[in-house]
This record gives structure tokens, C-alpha cells and sequence, in this order.
């Protein structure tokens, strides 16, 4: 069996999928589709959303006030990033974190600048 490039097989099978470059060149929309294909074909997909002005579970189709109670499991403290949950399992990560959206895709925010308001 031939491993697609930019694909790793995880250590139980899985499957984890990176998409990076430049900003404006797709990253986002090439994301969110692959992540609904896939889950239409009965993949379980967790969509993480590592931008710091994350938009990805928008462009799949989710509205804006369930992405804006969304909490994003890492957060800036001081001089590090650290972990936001006192969960232990990556099941429990995801019950406190994550959304479900279309498909069944699980999305989760790494981080979120918050903008300041006008005025």
C-alpha cells in the first residue's frame, strides 16, 4: 500500500493530516473540505484550527455564535503557552473543547486573539 504524501499513519491506524503555507493560498477552504469529505465517508475527523484568527469552522458551514462560545484549549499566559483544561484524556479534551458541525466533523480552536472593539 502507497502512503499519499503529507499523510502520517498514527500509532492505532489513524490518519493525521497538515496543511500549511503562506496566508491567502487556500489553507482554510482545502481544510474544511477535506475535513467534510472525509467524514462523509465515515472517517472521524477532529478539524484543529491551530491560526491565531482561527476561521475554519466558519468556512465549514458552522454560525457564528456557536464558534464564539467555542473555548480554545491553549492559551498565552505570561511567557508561555499552557494548557487550559484540567481534563486527562483526549476524550475529555474534546467533550470541553470541541464542536460538532457538518458531517460529524469535531472542530477545535489551538488559540484566539481577541480583536479589540471600534471606538
Amino acid at each position: 500500500m502507497c502512503e499519499p504524501t503529507g499523510l502520517a499513519i498514527g500509532h492505532n491506524g489513524g490518519v493525521r493530516v497538515g496543511i500549511a503555507g503562506k496566508g491567502g493560498v487556500g489553507k482554510t477552504t482545502i481544510s474544511s473540505v477535506l475535513a467534510r469529505t472525509l467524514a462523509r465517508r465515515s472517517y472521524r475527523v477532529i478539524a484543529l484550527d491551530c491560526d491565531s484568527d482561527p476561521h475554519l469552522a466558519m468556512s465549514s458551514g458552522i454560525e457564528q455564535d456557536r464558534i464564539d462560545a467555542m473555548r480554545p484549549f491553549v492559551e498565552r499566559r505570561g511567557r508561555g503557552d499552557s494548557f487550559t483544561t484540567d481534563a486527562v484524556t483526549p476524550e475529555e479534551i474534546l467533550a470541553r473543547h470541541g464542536l460538532e458541525g457538518p458531517d460529524g466533523v469535531v472542530y477545535m480552536q489551538a488559540a484566539r486573539i481577541t480583536k479589540p472593539g471600534g471606538g
